[in-house]
């Protein structure tokens, strides 16, 4: 595609660097000093704990990234609105970390199998806490919400879409990295500041056609 070349394309997708500065502020809060709380619920007692569910957990990084390259490509008013969202809901919940941290309890990891090694690797290198809401959650929902939302993508690319960001926020619940309270948490936060920004850009687009149509008229 002609798109994938131009030097338009790259700056744009070179915004996307900032979700990973804003990441650089997720360690120094992952941490217990402040005290925490810890939100299971009946369901998450009832969820099993599947080590293997950590290979779409780890997924998340290379679907969230391709997301937004494609739809910097399909539709690139969209990527800009859904990277702002991420940003302002990342800078939320650190708000909500440093005030409100909470912990997931984590099961022992004795069995071997599919995905163990690899749940044992994550849990060294991520420690139980900065949990409601999920990034993890956040992210998946708001680049689903934002290629459900352009007319010109097809169908089975939004059902493709749909269905892994659907695959990862499960998994988070079955490696009992988060509860259910903290996919939640991330949908709806997701949802109300992708509506306030999208709500702006149309007030905002629909003003300068008025504007355009009174210099006419």
């Amino acid at each position: 595609m002609h798109v994938l070349k131009s030097k338009s394309y790259w700056l744009s997708l070179s915004l996307m660097l900032s979700l990973a500065v804003m990441g650089m502020f997720y360690d120094i809060l992952n941490s217990p000093d402040r005290g925490y709380v810890v939100l299971n619920s009946p369901i998450d007692q009832m969820l099993p704990f599947i080590p293997a569910m950590s290979i779409p957990y780890l997924g998340w990084y290379p679907f969230v990234f391709g997301v937004l390259a494609y739809l910097c490509a399909k539709d690139r008013l969209m990527y800009y609105r859904v990277l702002l969202s991420m940003n302002i809901c990342v800078w939320i919940c650190y708000l909500i970390y440093f005030n409100f941290q909470t912990m997931v309890p984590r099961p022992e990891l004795t069995a071997a199998g599919p995905g163990s090694a690899m749940i044992s690797w994550l849990y060294s290198q991520d420690r139980p806490f900065n949990c409601f809401p999920s990034i993890h959650a956040l992210h998946s929902y708001l680049v689903m919400r934002a290629v459900l939302s352009v007319s010109n993508i097809r169908r089975y690319i939004k059902v493709l879409v749909s269905a892994g960001a659907a695959l990862i926020i499960i998994s988070t619940l079955l490696i009992k990295q988060h509860v259910i309270y903290d996919a939640l948490g991330a949908i709806v936060l997701g949802e109300c500041i992708f509506t306030i920004i999208t709500g702006l850009a149309l007030h905002r687009r629909r003003r300068k056609e008025s504007k355009w149509t009174e210099g006419i008229s």
